[in-house]
């Protein structure tokens, strides 16, 4: 049984121009053999670029990739470069599918050839290590998405074909479980003969895809976790926690609620506040109150400690910002209680002189006990009190707030 991945169902934000670069090229080195007028010269060719064991040659890491050894060797890797390829390229483009293309090829050829370094005879090549890579590293970034395979049956001379749908983990622990079990039976047969044929006979095919799918797996999970790939939280850590499923307001939630998130919340409310000392420092009342207004609509907890508040008030009245004043000291009377005879005081003189509201300044002052006063304040209530009782006759139809 063969099978083929031929479509996906995951995003492609790039269009798989290096995939299918990579299918033309290995194509193109396969036939090439053919335009040797004597094989025996193609053959002392391949040895040079083939990855041989027992030498250390290491341009051999690069060119054995690119080399197969029959036409189903080729055709069967390119059909499946081209499946696995298109969601590898499709989330990080071109060069960086090139980039991971070679290195993952490079380790693991690498890799082969220094571990065998004391090995008498033996080659290796073919882009299958490689494509166990890009395997790895689809099955790290989309495991929930589809796969739509192409199923080869082929019993004697009786051949049947069938398409179906299976995710990209599905498949690929299918395949890869396959070549462990391949991996282990080898390993089990060539401990046996190991005193006959040296250290050569525990390397065969199952062995070099695994390395391959170690590779890609590691690099994989190194750039998801360094944010230089976006899985759009289809990544297989997020889908173990059902991440997928999440709405944007859950992940944003999610994000606040963790220790970065609530490590960069707390540096912005910093920032934040330090803009807000740096304009209330500057003279600048009416950019400190937008800066304190914005973070009261940016952290639920938001809030100026006294002084800065009592600050603010005074530097609106002296800038003759009346309305801003006024909602300022509203404000502090809902939050502290250190100033607030003095500030209700001032919040009532200034209704009263200068925006006319002596209905609003005597609802003011009866949430006032005159005893929390000096003996200098008493007299200006007294007084303000008095004007508010004149004024409020000429003007019996203001409109009032309770809550002040």
């Amino acid at each position: 049984m063969i099978l083929i991945p031929i479509g996906t169902d995951a995003p492609i934000y790039h269009w798989p121009f290096a995939t299918l670069a990579m299918i033309i090229v290995n194509t193109m080195i396969y036939f090439a053999r053919f335009r040797f007028p004597d094989m025996e010269q193609y053959l002392e060719l391949q040895l040079q670029v083939e990855l041989q064991f027992g030498v250390f040659k290491p341009w051999q890491w690069v060119t054995a990739n690119y080399i197969h050894y029959d036409f189903l060797h080729l055709a069967g890797n390119m059909a499946v470069l081209w499946g696995i390829g298109i969601i590898v390229e499709g989330k990080v483009g071109w060069w960086r599918y090139l980039l991971l293309y070679n290195l993952i090829g490079i380790f693991g050829c690498g890799l082969h050839q220094t571990v065998l370094i004391f090995a008498e005879e033996g080659s290796a090549a073919g882009a299958s290590l490689v494509i166990f890579g890009l395997l790895a590293i689809a099955l790290v970034w989309a495991p929930a998405n589809e796969l739509n395979v192409l199923a080869v049956f082929v019993l004697g001379f009786y051949i049947r074909v069938i398409t179906f749908d299976v995710t990209v983990y599905g498949y690929a622990v299918f395949v890869l479980f396959v070549e462990l079990v391949l991996a282990i039976i080898h390993m089990a047969f060539a401990s046996v003969a190991l005193e006959e044929q040296g250290i050569i006979v525990f390397f065969c095919s199952a062995v070099a895809h695994l390395v391959g799918a170690a590779a890609g797996f590691g690099v994989a999970v190194l750039m998801l976790k360094r944010g230089w790939v976006d899985c759009e939280n289809w990544d297989v850590f997020s889908v173990w926690q059902n991440r997928h499923v999440m709405t944007k307001e859950q992940l944003v939630e999610e994000r606040l609620n963790s220790e970065e998130g609530k490590r960069k919340l707390a540096q912005a409310r910093e920032t934040m506040h330090s803009q807000f000392q740096m304009y209330l420092k500057a003279d600048e009342p009416a950019a400190a109150l937008a800066v304190h207004r914005r973070g009261k609509l940016q952290f639920a907890d938001w809030r100026l400690p006294e002084p800065e508040h009592v600050q603010m008030i005074q530097s609106l009245r002296k800038a003759q910002l009346w309305d801003d004043a006024v909602l300022s000291m509203v404000e502090y009377l809902h939050l502290f209680t250190e100033r607030a005879p003095l500030v209700r005081l001032a919040l009532t003189q200034l209704l009263i002189e200068q925006l006319n509201r002596p209905m609003q300044g005597m609802k003011v002052l009866a949430k006032l006990d005159p005893k929390q006063l000096p003996a200098a304040q008493q007299q200006k209530l007294a007084s303000l009190r008095k004007r508010a009782q004149s004024e409020m006759e000429e003007n019996p139809f203001e409109a009032t707030v309770d809550d002040w």
